[in-house]
């Protein structure tokens, strides 16, 4: 739950990692920190985020992101957490999140929560310490949600041969895709010399980072809405726009 369309895969071990909130219990400055995190996310994804009890609407998980974020899935405020679920890049990469995207906050909403079941499997409910509870977080109804189910885009199609199916998501054909047009090294991770392409290619800043300038920029390529943050509704315009070429 720690820096940014999003996809570069390198597992490492998941016991290495902590997520955001599960501070280690040696280290009374690391609780004091997540504190300070946790005011961030509630000033920008909503003021009565954690002031408030989750409400009941949705799963479990949209009660914690919506206790952790203010419910959007596709934060990032530059406080080194992202996502609905508020992951550090460590917790997100050494679960295997970046199977999908860089961080967090450029997956899908299923996505994240198919990390999260990883994460709560290892370290439990603890892991997001205070939305748990207001959450009503526990093993159980968080492992009984089917991620899969979350996300289903209406642009879903099935693809012609040899075209990429529209169904917004950031997968290895997407990637390798993705990969080919700008002439990246086509296997389906994007490594900061490939985002370094893809920065010029939609006349962006060129430093790796991928900022939400350079998304607007791709977004007014591929034809999306240009809010500068890269979802599932970006990915699909990005598909039909690589189907065309």
């Amino acid at each position: 739950m720690s820096p940014t369309p999003s996809y570069r895969p390198k597992h490492a071990a998941q016991n290495r990692y902590c997520p955001r909130h599960a501070a280690p219990k040696h280290s009374p400055v690391r609780r004091q920190l997540v504190g300070v995190a946790l005011t961030s996310v509630a000033a920008v994804g909503g003021a009565t985020a954690l002031s408030q009890p989750a409400q009941a609407a949705g799963t479990v998980w949209d009660r914690v992101a919506q206790c952790e974020s203010g419910g959007n899935w596709s934060i990032n405020t530059g406080n080194g957490y992202y996502g609905g679920l508020q992951f550090s890049f460590a917790t997100w990469k050494g679960f295997g999140g970046q199977r999908y995207a860089y961080t967090a906050n450029r997956a899908t909403k299923a996505q994240q929560i198919a990390i999260a079941q990883k994460v709560l499997k290892v370290q439990g409910p603890g892991a997001w310490p205070v939305c748990s509870k207001r959450a009503g977080l526990t093993r159980a109804n968080g492992a009984a949600v089917n991620a899969g189910a979350t996300s289903s885009p209406a642009t879903s199609r099935a693809a012609a041969p040899g075209k990429l199916v529209v169904d917004g998501k950031f997968g290895p054909l997407t990637r390798r895709a993705t990969e080919r047009w700008i002439g990246g090294s086509v296997n389906g991770r994007l490594s900061t010399s490939d985002y370094r392409r893809l920065e010029r290619k939609v006349g962006g800043s060129v430093n790796g980072s991928f900022s939400r300038i350079d998304v607007r920029r791709l977004q007014a390529l591929v034809g999306s809405k240009q809010d500068g943050l890269w979802g599932p509704k970006t990915t699909a315009a990005l598909q039909r726009y690589l189907n065309r070429r």
